[in-house]
């Protein structure tokens, strides 16, 4: 009996742990696409500089939550994620039309990952 308690309170505990995991990183991809789309914002408004300020606040959210990243997100998704940032980052340097466009990709790479971490009944079985 005791090793079925210790069985069952290590599920339990990883199921937390699992839904800590998907709670942390849901906030972490609604910090930096707030911060994109200020900066989305403030180019709309004609405010350069706040939008390149906004988009470097992004980009040092997504490198400093790196040692988390590199644990559990896959390393395409991340590497993908961070061309967008310098992707999004050139446009705005070039003050190019494509800007709406590397917004777009930006977020679509973050929202897409933030799903993919996700339970589903298709990934637990």
């Amino acid at each position: 009996m005791k090793k079925e308690i210790i069985a069952l309170s290590l599920l339990v505990l990883l199921f937390a742990a699992s839904l800590f995991n998907i709670w942390y990183f849901d906030r972490l991809c609604m910090d930096i696409a707030g911060e994109v789309n200020a900066s989305s914002d403030a180019l709309e408004r004609g405010d350069m500089e706040a939008a390149q300020e906004h988009l470097n606040s992004a980009l040092h959210t997504w490198l400093d939550a790196d040692s988390y990243t590199h644990i559990f997100i896959r390393h395409p998704e991340i590497d993908s994620t961070a061309d967008a940032f310098y992707e999004l980052g050139q446009a705005l340097e070039e003050n190019s039309e494509s800007c709406r466009a590397a917004y777009d990709k930006l977020l679509y790479h973050l929202e897409s990952i933030r799903t993919m971490e996700h339970l589903r009944f298709g990934s637990i079985m």
